[in-house]
């Protein structure tokens, strides 16, 4: 009788838990277009700081020491202002702008070597479709647009690796 009672009182119990959990609502994250400018901006500078660096690396594996230091310099001023931009967007109630904006700067970078690698594999296609109808002359603008296409993807690879993407190709797949 007791472990009935007691076992009534759990459920009781278990039902009120989750019917409380059920009537919270997560918070409404509209956000002003100051907000949506003050991201971009961020993004703008969260690149510009990678690119930075990465100019500075390579600079400084060749031997030039003084392109080093301008773009570290210019590396330094980017980082001020994305210090900057974080603290007027977590007074404006974003959470962790900084980590936020370089998601959607990998996000975007992501979405460009996807687009890329599709490109490229549809021209191959239109490629082996105009050698099959023995087409010479569309095959060649096909192979053209496969050549500027890698050449597309190369750069979008060198651009996500420097945003911090380790393997952009294996995660477009």
């Amino acid at each position: 009788m007791k472990t009935m009672k007691t076992l009534g009182v759990m459920i009781a119990a278990g039902l009120l838990a989750s019917a409380a959990f059920a009537q919270t609502t997560a918070p409404a994250t509209s956000k002003t277009p100051e907000e949506k400018a003050q991201m971009k901006d961020m993004r703008h500078d969260i690149r510009a700081y990678n690119k930075e660096k990465g100019e500075a690396k390579h600079a400084i594996n060749k031997g030039n020491l003084a392109a080093a230091k301008t773009d570290l310099a210019a590396a330094k001023t980017d980082k001020q202002d994305i210090k900057a931009d974080a603290k007027v967007l977590k007074s404006e109630g974003v959470d962790h702008p900084v980590k936020l904006a370089d998601k959607q700067v990998k996000k975007v970078d992501e979405k460009a070597v996807k687009t890329d690698l599709k490109d490229i594999h549809a021209d191959k296609v239109a490629e082996r479709k105009a050698v099959k109808a023995g087409d010479i002359a569309t095959a060649k603008a096909d192979k053209k647009e496969i050549k500027a296409d890698k050449k597309d993807l190369k750069r979008e690879i060198r651009e996500a690796r420097r945003d911090g993407i380790k393997h952009p190709v294996r995660r477009a797949k």
